[in-house]
């Protein structure tokens, strides 16, 4: 599995690059893995340990060139809580001793998602879910650290026991600490907006300059504990005393698979998306092995667990890394440290340190994915919350929590699959959602249901409901298509139907499904409909064994004003759902006002905004659509205003009027006389609403109207005749329809 794909570069100058990469992630990695190791209730030095000789392992088995591997907040905030609960004092010899075990334990259960192919579960891991994971861990953390920023002691646990121990804590108030821990916190927050530089190295060696030279020790400012120069010692791992972690084995072997899985889920989740950013190929199951592999290093360093940190990752990226050469760097750089520079540590004050690590974890806050889910997507919403208030209460679980309701919102989203009925409009080939397409009609007797989605035991009643509820009388044929899958259940019901239906003389036809629906119906009992010919490739097959071919006899228009269908607006809408009448209206509303208050009509602007409200879904009848609007807002804009500016509407009114006759005659000149009429036959459906809605401002569009008729007659006579002419057929078309119709209703 060691494939150096990972250490390809394309250049010396690449090389040089990574190299340089490596070397600032790990200045960046000193002060945040003594951070995370006195967070995880280790000394700081063994925070080093792990972003040493871990990371190197890591780089020759994963897939990735650009993720940073090392100790981070995650795995030190849920290891935390461990401690405690086996009786161990964090910080002290037994602690050290059971860190060790507790890693080799998650590198084993890493090892064994290796081994099960765990990789393909890292899909089921949303956005939501480890978003709201790490902001959780990363409140939690903070919650921790705090403390430690004005003379404080830490503590681990859940969010309730954190808060009640911040609050005690203030008895040890210290204030220079405050003013150190305060300040580094708002320097960093505050400077990282302009300055691309690893600014934690340039603080922790200021801060250790400064208390070397003002002797801060002296003031009551705590200092990192002495490190002495060196390496760990990795034998010393096999001369561990596990007598006294027998009794725990059990509940740590739980504990530590829900370590392993935040690992596992997290890292492999930050390194598909990163990834798929950048195009890199990465194998999940080399991923597994590289974590287990870190691991397994970092318990022979008695380092605390290993991860994939994300703040660094994105400042490797930023830097243009493009290898795990990174990471060789950053191993070397590690361990000159560890021998030569280390001793330097003991003037670091822990409020600097402690500034430093809330101000990396306040980066990785997914504020604006929770902001942006609540505006677009509240269910997602919901289990970002939920992740997050679990990891507040319980840190391990998060993760778990989360999938669980990621399953639960796909179950129920899949099982409101809406269905929908199709239909066709006349002179246009293929079928249209009857929802969504207003313009669209049922084929006579005939019922369309496109359902795209699994058809299992959760759907299929809203299914069948949905059928029967359209069965007519006269009703002789039914087609399903698009279905994607069927379970058992399904199968069985599907299999009901169809006997249901035959019963009633109503033909049942499924159609335009994958070829491996039918080999469930096989296998699931329902190879009735296979053998008796109720499966089509296609749907237009399934209406030639129902006996229909093109063009299909259509439902009469029951609509009030009978409006052909046009294929290009139907697109629009399509395209746009209700979002369409929304897009024209305020394209309107803020040319009307860009008028009003001292603007010109200019239609090159106009053309531009067309094009950004719709798109490529945009054609002369969609304009004079747009249009019809423009004149309604007009009308309707406040009296007060028009008077003011009535000057520059007349003024507008006029270069409408204009504009439309140039369409118009556009229309007429490549022969689309149908679009013509439909345009005003809408404008006429137009006018009716207008005049419901605002009976005054209808008398005003009125005018408007037949300012633009008198116009049209002084620029071209022969189609302002052809347009009234139409207009009165329209009218006596929708007082024949609306006659019948009523006639209709009162048989009925």
């Amino acid at each position: 599995m060691m494939n150096m794909k990972q250490f390809h570069v394309k250049s010396r100058g690449d090389l040089l690059r990574d190299l340089w990469t490596g070397f600032v992630i790990a200045l960046l990695s000193i002060p945040l893995s003594m951070g995370y190791a006195q967070v995880a209730g280790l000394p700081p030095q063994y925070g080093l340990y792990g972003s040493f000789l871990p990371i190197l392992i890591f780089s020759l088995f994963t897939s990735s060139p650009r993720l940073v591997f090392g100790v981070d907040a995650a795995p030190a905030a849920i290891v935390s809580t461990l401690l405690p609960h086996l009786g161990i004092e964090p910080g002290s010899a037994d602690a050290v001793s059971m860190m060790s075990v507790i890693t080799a334990l998650v590198a084993i259960w890493l090892f064994i998602f290796y081994l099960i192919r765990g990789g393909r579960f890292a899909k089921f891991v949303s956005e939501p879910v480890l978003g709201g994971c790490v902001t959780g861990i990363a409140a939690i953390v903070i919650l921790t650290q705090i403390p430690r920023l004005f003379g404080g002691v830490s503590t681990s646990g859940r969010a309730p026991v954190l808060i009640a121990h911040l609050i005690g804590q203030f008895k040890n108030f210290n204030l220079l600490s405050c003013v150190l821990g305060v300040s580094t916190v708002a320097f960093i927050l505050i400077c990282r907006k302009y300055f691309k530089m690893s600014l934690s190295v340039i603080v922790m060696a200021f801060a250790i300059a400064g208390s070397m030279i003002f002797d801060l020790k002296s003031h009551g400012v705590e200092m990192v504990s002495a490190i002495a120069p060196g390496t760990p010692n990795i034998t010393a791992f096999y001369h561990v005393d596990f007598s006294h972690i027998a009794p725990h084995m059990e509940a740590l072997l739980i504990d530590t698979l829900a370590v392993a899985l935040v690992i596992a889920a997290e890292t492999l989740v930050s390194t598909n998306e990163i990834g798929r950013k950048y195009g890199d190929e990465i194998d999940n199951q080399r991923e597994l092995l590289a974590y287990a592999g870190g691991n397994f290093m970092a318990a022979l360093c008695w380092s605390s667990p290993v991860i994939g940190s994300l703040s660094r990752t994105n400042r490797a990226n930023k830097l243009g890394v493009t290898s795990q050469w990174m990471s060789v760097a950053a191993c070397v750089t590690m361990g000159l440290f560890l021998f030569f520079a280390s001793p330097l540590l003991n003037y670091f004050p822990v409020p600097v340190l402690t500034g430093i690590v809330i101000a990396s974890l306040s980066t990785i806050l997914e504020i604006s994915v929770a902001t942006h889910l609540w505006k677009i997507d509240r269910p997602s919403f919901f289990i970002f919350i939920a992740a997050f208030l679990a990891e507040m209460l319980g840190l391990a679980e998060g993760v778990l929590v989360g999938v669980v309701l990621s399953f639960a919102a796909f179950t129920m989203r899949a099982s409101s699959q809406p269905g929908y009925f199709l239909g066709c409009m006349e002179g246009h080939d293929g079928f249209f959602d009857l929802s969504q397409t207003p313009h669209a009609r049922p084929i006579e007797q005939t019922i369309l249901y496109q359902f795209n989605g699994p058809l299992f035991f959760a759907t299929v009643g809203d299914f069948e409901r949905d059928i029967f509820h359209v069965i007519k009388p006269d009703t002789n044929l039914i087609i399903v298509t698009g279905v994607a899958s069927v379970d058992l259940f399904a199968a069985e019901r599907l299999r009901d139907l169809y006997k249901k239906l035959r019963k009633r003389d109503i033909l049942f036809f499924m159609a335009g499904h994958a070829a491996a629906v039918n080999q469930h119906l096989m296998a699931y009992g329902a190879a009735e409909l296979i053998y008796n010919g109720a499966v089509r490739q296609r749907l237009t097959q399934a209406l030639i064994a129902g006996g229909l071919t093109p063009p299909y006899p259509l439902e009469p228009d029951e609509s009030e004003w009978g409006v052909r269908g046009n294929a290009a607006i139907e697109s629009f809408y399509w395209a746009y759902g209700e979002e369409a009448e929304a897009r024209l209206g305020d394209l309107s509303r803020r040319l009307v006002n860009d008028i009003l208050s001292g603007g010109d009509m200019d239609w090159n602007d106009l053309n531009l905004s067309e094009m950004e409200v719709a798109g490529e879904f945009w054609n002369h009848e969609d304009e004079k659509e747009f249009f019809s609007l423009l004149e309604m807002t007009v009308a309707i804009s406040d009296p007060d205003e028009r008077k003011k500016h009535e000057k520059s509407l007349r003024a507008m009114t006029r270069e409408l009027l204009e504009h439309r006759i140039q369409l118009e005659r556009q229309l007429m000149k490549i022969g689309d006389m149908g679009a013509l009429q439909d345009f005003e036959r809408f404008r006429m459906k137009r006018d009716a609403e207008l005049l419901n809605r605002y009976p005054d401002a209808a008398g005003i569009l009125r005018r408007q109207q037949q300012w633009y008729m008198d116009a049209l007659y002084k620029e071209d006579a022969e189609l302002a005749g052809l347009i009234q002419n139409m207009t009165k057929d329209s009218r006596r078309i929708y007082k024949i329809r609306r006659d019948f119709f009523i006639n209709i209703k009162k048989r009925a």
